[in-house]
């Protein structure tokens, strides 16, 4: 699975024109905050909130066509669903990698 779909990200320049640059900050502003509320709610055992920050990161990881961010999202989301923090934890260290490889993609 790639980790950026580049054909989402040029139709999405294509819509977007000048409003590119402020879409991807917003996004790259979102999922910092979508990923701390992970480890938050993981680090309290809050499965419910960590289901729910996964769940809305998913979203945004589809619309940006960040599809294994996305696939590690949907993960994240049945582990907190299950409420199982092993693999919450699992799907959160796996969040953090295919983020790591996507961000510059994105640019």
């Amino acid at each position: 699975m790639q980790d950026v779909n580049p054909a989402v990200l040029q139709a999405l320049q294509e819509l977007m024109q000048d409003d590119y640059a402020l879409l991807l900050d917003t996004f790259l502003g979102d999922a910092d905050l979508r990923m701390r509320q992970l480890r938050e709610a993981l680090s309290a055992g809050d499965m419910n909130a960590f289901r729910q920050a996964a769940h809305s990161f998913k979203g945004s990881c589809g619309n940006m066509g960040a599809a294994a961010l996305e696939q590690a999202c949907l993960e994240a989301e049945a582990a907190g669903l299950a409420e199982d923090r092993a693999a919450a934890a699992k799907a959160l260290t796996v969040i953090e990698q295919a983020f790591s490889r996507a961000q510059p993609l994105l640019r």
